[in-house]
């Protein structure tokens, strides 16, 4: 992503604000709350970073200067804003690799060299014995995200703090790579963004809504009153 100006302001505390800008003929086409929501979730998975957060000014970043570059986290912005596909077709496509995640988790647990197994490893490995994850149709989306973020999380601290033989080994028998497991957590939390922001928005909107009725109400009501007390008096 060449067209998009990158810039990592420095604040106090391992802050940094990181704000984007596009040529004018590009600017009018983004939806820059979207963006700010793909940008968080992707910068908020890399090793080093604490949190990434949008605000008014850019996105807030916290991280450790030890563990990562301003330019790494530059470049995972820029990578944020190259990606092809909407947040739906990437929720969609994490979701039918969950049987290899959870593969991955029960492979871990078995791992002899493994000892002791993860914690999540272990509770994976106990429900797959009862049979694979499936993607249950009619579930709600949000809640199997919720549910899947603990477990993607561990695999994430885990790839990082294991030996790189091991972490490769179980990878590749999975059919993945610990840069999908980051793409597909960071599409998790952009989802869980996204749902918050439309369910405040619809209640926002269902609030407005109630005010409007509810003024209508009081208007229909003094109309009637008024009317009654002039029939009332012309009766009188």
């Amino acid at each position: 992503m060449t067209d998009v100006r990158v810039w990592a302001e420095e604040r106090e505390g391992n802050v940094i604000l990181l704000t984007w800008g596009w040529p004018d003929e590009l600017d009018s086409t983004r939806d820059r709350e979207e963006d700010a929501r793909t940008i968080a979730a992707t910068v908020g998975v890399l090793a080093g970073v604490s949190s990434a957060s949008p605000d008014e000014d850019g996105i807030a970043v916290i991280y450790d200067p030890d563990a990562i570059s301003r330019q790494e986290i530059a470049g995972a912005l820029r990578s944020a804003l190259a990606l092809e596909d909407d947040l739906k077709q990437r929720s969609n496509e994490m979701l039918r690799r969950l049987p290899k995640y959870a593969s991955l988790a029960a492979s871990i647990a078995l791992d002899d060299r493994m000892s002791p197994a993860p914690e999540f490893a272990r509770q994976t490995a106990l429900r797959r014995s009862a049979g694979p994850m499936r993607v249950i149709p009619g579930f709600p989306l949000l809640a199997q995200i919720h549910a899947i973020i603990p477990m993607m999380r561990a695999l994430s601290a885990w790839s990082r703090t294991s030996s790189p033989e091991d972490v490769e080994l179980h990878f590749r028998k999975a059919g993945l790579s610990r840069e999908q497991l980051d793409r597909d957590l960071a599409t998790a939390h952009e989802a869980v963004a996204y749902a918050r922001a439309l369910a405040a928005s619809t209640t926002a909107r269902v609030a407005a809504r109630a005010t409007e009725a509810a003024g209508q109400a009081r208007s229909f009501t003094r109309d009637w009153l008024q009317k009654q007390q002039e029939r009332r008096d012309r009766t009188d």
